[in-house]
């Protein structure tokens, strides 16, 4: 390869960092979960932490001021909660994947839970604009007695200006360890005008596509006690009717939303989420305050 061209394409592929580390651990003093560690770089941090359920769970809100992922740009998040620990993460509102002028742009995210510990990941959905090229990484890895509520929604295209994903690229990569042991891997990858988007095999010509993933806690981990609370939620979308499947691999619970209306997405997966809050830890479901406003 020319010199001066390969020079042109790593000034081009340069990356611009933000980074983002959070740690908590239970307080035996207060009861409450805190933010122990919090270290940043660049334009990502942590809005407000607050308490509002009786049990001590904190609830943290992240936000990233630019809104979006430009082309260049390289976001990373490490969580880790300590043992014991309850800790809710979410943001005040959509994420975006800008277009990015042929330019990749990435984000990683690392969860790290140990023994006893409870971890609530609950991002607002993510918008891919035309022209983006994005790569998204989420890897968790939780110790044995750990347990795990999180989900992904992703809408393709702007839907306010009937936007439709013609040029760039996606990829994701979701990574679901146990003690070192993978529970779950699930991986999408696809470009501009790709058959998968209109495939009946795909997106079926829908805009908006979501993932939830919860693995109970020790007590929790018995195939008919979960059976039994899986058709109470299938019961629960029934009487919603929204279009969301729900399947138990093993003792990880996964609902998969496919359709048109990002909020009816997250309807369902909040419903969802209440109910499993309160079947495995006896909580209400306390909606962070943020999705309020």
């Amino acid at each position: 390869m020319n010199i001066a061209v390969e020079k042109t394409q790593h000034r081009q592929e340069k990356l611009w960092f933000a980074r983002l580390q959070l740690g908590f651990k239970a307080d035996a003093t207060t009861g409450r979960t805190v933010l122990q560690h919090r270290k940043h770089e660049g334009p990502v941090r942590v809005q407000k932490m607050l308490w509002p359920e009786k049990t001590g769970v904190c609830h943290a809100i992240i936000v990233h001021p630019p809104a979006g992922i430009a082309g260049g740009d390289h976001l990373s998040f490490d969580m880790h909660v300590g043992s014991q620990a309850h800790a809710l993460v979410t943001t005040p509102g959509a994420g975006k994947w800008y277009k990015t002028n042929q330019k990749q742009a990435y984000q990683h995210i690392d969860i790290h839970v140990e023994d006893q510990g409870i971890f609530e990941w609950l991002p607002q959905e993510t918008m891919l604009f035309d022209g983006a090229h994005a790569n998204s990484a989420t890897t968790i890895h939780l110790d044995e007695t750990a347990s795990f509520i999180g989900w992904d929604m992703l809408v393709i295209g702007r839907q306010a200006r009937e936007e439709q994903f013609a040029q760039g690229s996606y990829q994701s990569r979701f990574l679901l360890y146990r003690n070192q042991n993978l529970l779950v891997t699930d991986q999408l990858r696809f470009g501009g005008n790709d058959r998968w988007l209109s495939s009946c095999l795909g997106m079926n010509g829908h805009a908006v596509m979501g993932s939830l993933w919860a693995v109970p806690p020790v007590t929790i981990r018995n195939q008919q006690v979960l059976k039994g609370q899986l058709e109470l939620i299938r019961d629960l979308i029934m009487r919603m009717d929204i279009r969301v499947t729900l399947t138990l691999l093993d003792d990880v619970i996964c609902a998969r939303y496919l359709g048109d209306d990002v909020r009816e997405c997250h309807d369902a997966f909040a419903a969802i989420r209440a109910r499993l809050r309160r079947y495995w830890f006896g909580l209400d479901e306390e909606f962070p305050r943020i999705w309020r406003t």
